[in-house]
């Protein structure tokens, strides 16, 4: 098992690379946008944030069955869109974009709640948007690379006019394979988020407000 991912990653060794690299920027650049907020736009939004933890704290927000379902749709949509760009010869620089706002939104809320919260701010971070994360990162690599080489090679095969047939109905299984696999990792994903994460952050939450 271990050999075969080590094999799949040597493989494809400058897209991971590229993606990991992307994913980074753009959770660096979410990070530095936080500083380029006028402080106005800052205390607005950190109101909105109190006024969420407040009633977190105060058990009006959506149920962990709920917040599950929540998180498996967004992020199924997310990995979705770059799955039908995969199948896409126009795709490609679609996959990379929406890599990049994922790191985004990411560094900039982790940046926020740091810059607003300081220590507390970490904490929350750490505990309530770590643990997901540590599986949904990867799966967002994974399935950006697997998407891109996908397209690739679409545009390869129709640039290089190969005169071989083309087994599109095997290589799209074995693409769709990948993404059930991905769908599977999302699935444990959304429920780390729902049923730890969130207890994670209640704690917190009640400390701090």
């Amino acid at each position: 098992m271990s050999t075969a991912i080590i094999e799949h990653i040597q493989k494809r060794a400058a897209l991971y690379l590229f993606s990991a690299v992307l994913f980074m920027t753009g959770t660096a650049f979410g990070a530095i946008t936080v500083n380029s907020m006028e402080p106005v736009q800052k205390s607005e939004l950190y109101s909105y944030v109190k006024e969420f933890f407040g009633q977190s704290s105060s058990g009006t927000v959506a149920n962990p069955t709920d917040l599950f379902v929540e998180s498996m749709i967004h992020n199924l949509k997310f990995t979705g869109a770059m799955w039908i760009a995969g199948i896409s010869i126009i795709g490609l620089p679609l996959i990379f974009i929406l890599l990049f706002i994922k790191g985004a939104v990411t560094g900039f809320s982790v940046g926020f709640l740091i810059q607003q919260m300081k220590w507390d701010g970490l904490f929350l971070s750490l505990l309530a948007i770590l643990p997901q994360n540590i599986i949904l990162v990867p799966v967002f690599l994974f399935t950006a690379v697997m998407s891109a080489s996908c397209s690739i090679r679409l545009v390869q095969k129709i640039t290089t006019r190969q005169a071989a047939p083309i087994p599109i109905a095997k290589s799209f299984f074995v693409y769709t394979g990948y993404a059930a696999a991905g769908a599977a990792a999302i699935l444990v994903a959304s429920l780390i988020e729902a049923f730890v994460s969130s207890q994670f952050m209640n704690i917190l939450v009640n400390k701090f407000f």
